[in-house]
C-alpha cells in the first residue's frame, strides 16, 4: 500500500527492524536540487525592486479606476427652490441655471418646494445625497433670520450645508398708505411712540427679512416690539394686499413689488434699507441718511449644497455661477427684479451667512424675541 508521501512526489522506503517498521522519507531528486540552491541574499538593489514592484502593479489599476470614474454631472442636477414659482428667489436661480445649461449643456431641473418660510425645501435638500446632484437656494429667512429666532430648527444652516455663492441681494422699502398722516420716518416713529399698538404692519411672515427689518427700525428708534401690531402673512403678496386694503397701515417690502403702487399714489415710500439709494427709487432716502447710521437690512439669496458634497463640485459650481453673474444680460435681468447681482467665493458666502445670523441673534436678544 503506498504511503501518503508518494502522493506529494516524495520517495518512501521501508527499512525492516526487529519488532517494528520504520518509515524513512527521502526527498525526490527535484526537491533535492531546490534544497541545494544557495540562500537568496538581499542586496540594497534587490530590496528596492521588491518594494517598488507592488506600486508598479497597483498603478495601472488606479489609473483604470480614474478613467472609469463617471463625469460630473452624471445625471440632471436638481436645484430646490424653497418658495413658490415666480418672484426673485425663483427667478434669479433660474437665470443662472439657464445660462449654465446654454453654455455647457447641463441638464438642470428646478424643484419648487414651498412652505414654512422656506424651511421645507431646505430640509429636503439636507436629506438629499451629497453627490452634487442636489443643490438648494438659501435666503435671508432660511439662513439668516429663522436660525436666529427658532431654537427648534431641524437643520443647522452652517454645519448642514456647503455654501457655493451669494447670487444677489436687494434693499427693501418702508411704505405707508396714502391716507396715513405721516410723511417721514421720524413722524411714523413719533406716532408709534405716542400711541403704542395704534398701527398695524403687515409682513410676509414671522422671521421674514421684512419682519426683522421692521423690528430693526423699532430697536434703533428705541421702541418696544409691540409699538405696532404685527400682522404676518404667508408671503409678501397677501401682506401687500393687506396694506392696500387698509388692514395694515405700513410695511417694509421689496421695491419691485412696491413701485407700481407708489406710481399710482396709493402708497408712499419713506425710506429704503440699503446703505445706498435704490436705482428704482432714487429720490427716496436711505435709513442711514435719516439718522440711523449703518442701518442695512437686505433680502438676499444664494446657492448651497448638502454638507459633504465634494469640494471639486462646490468649486465648479462657484466658477460657473460667477461666470453667469458676470454676464451683462444676466445682470440686467436680475436688476429687472430689483436685485443686484453679487458673486464671490464660497468662503466669502460662508462668512456672510455667519455674520447675518449673528446680527439677527443680537437683535432677537435685544428685542426679547423668541419662537412664535
Amino acid at each position: 500500500m503506498p504511503c501518503a508521501a508518494q502522493k506529494s512526489r516524495l520517495q518512501c522506503t521501508r527499512l525492516p527492524r526487529p519488532g517494528k517498521t520504520t518509515v524513512h522519507i527521502r526527498a525526490a531528486p527535484d526537491r533535492l536540487r531546490l534544497l541545494r540552491r544557495p540562500p537568496v541574499r538581499l542586496t540594497r538593489r534587490s530590496t528596492a525592486k521588491l518594494l517598488v514592484a507592488p506600486a508598479l502593479l497597483a498603478a495601472p489599476s488606479s489609473l483604470l479606476r480614474a478613467a472609469a470614474a463617471e463625469p460630473y454631472p452624471a445625471k440632471p442636477v436638481r436645484i430646490i427652490i424653497p418658495y413658490p414659482a415666480g418672484g426673485p428667489y425663483d427667478g434669479i436661480p433660474r437665470l443662472i441655471a439657464q445660462w449654465i445649461s446654454a453654455k455647457h449643456g447641463w441638464s438642470i431641473v428646478m424643484d419648487n418646494r414651498a412652505g414654512a418660510t422656506g424651511m421645507l425645501g431646505v430640509m429636503a435638500a439636507k436629506q438629499a445625497p451629497s453627490d452634487g446632484h442636489t443643490l438648494v437656494v438659501v435666503t435671508t429667512s432660511t439662513h439668516g433670520s429663522m436660525p436666529a429666532l427658532k431654537r427648534s430648527l431641524n437643520y443647522d444652516p452652517v454645519k448642514d450645508f456647503a455654501p457655493i455663492v451669494l447670487m444677489a441681494d436687494a434693499a427693501l422699502v418702508l411704505l405707508v398708505r396714502d391716507d396715513v398722516p405721516v410723511r417721514s420716518v421720524a413722524e411714523l416713529v413719533e406716532v408709534m411712540r405716542e400711541k403704542p399698538g395704534g398701527l398695524n404692519y403687515s409682513t410676509g411672515g414671522y422671521g421674514s427679512p421684512h419682519h426683522l427689518a421692521t423690528l430693526t427700525l423699532f430697536h434703533r428708534a428705541g421702541l418696544p416690539q409691540n409699538a405696532a401690531v404685527h400682522v404676518p402673512f404667508a408671503g409678501l403678496p397677501p401682506a401687500l394686499m393687506a396694506l392696500l386694503s387698509g388692514n395694515a397701515q405700513f410695511m417694509i417690502t421689496s421695491t419691485a413689488a412696491a413701485t407700481p403702487h407708489i406710481a399710482s399714489g396709493r402708497l408712499r415710500p419713506l425710506a429704503t434699507t440699503g446703505l445706498k439709494r435704490s436705482a428704482r427709487l432714487p429720490d427716496v432716502p436711505t435709513m442711514a441718511e435719516l439718522g440711523y447710521p449703518g442701518f442695512e437690512v437686505l433680502a438676499w439669496c444664494g446657492l448651497a449644497a448638502p454638507a459633504g458634497t465634494p469640494e471639486t463640485i462646490i468649486t465648479r459650481w462657484n466658477e460657473l455661477a460667477n461666470a453667469a453673474l458676470r454676464d451683462a444680460a444676466v445682470r440686467d435681468q436680475i436688476a429687472g427684479l430689483d436685485y443686484e447681482a453679487r458673486g464671490g467665493t464660497a468662503r466669502e458666502f460662508s462668512d456672510f451667512v455667519i455674520l447675518d445670523i449673528s446680527r439677527y441673534k443680537q437683535l432677537a436678544q435685544d428685542m426679547g424675541l423668541g419662537e412664535d
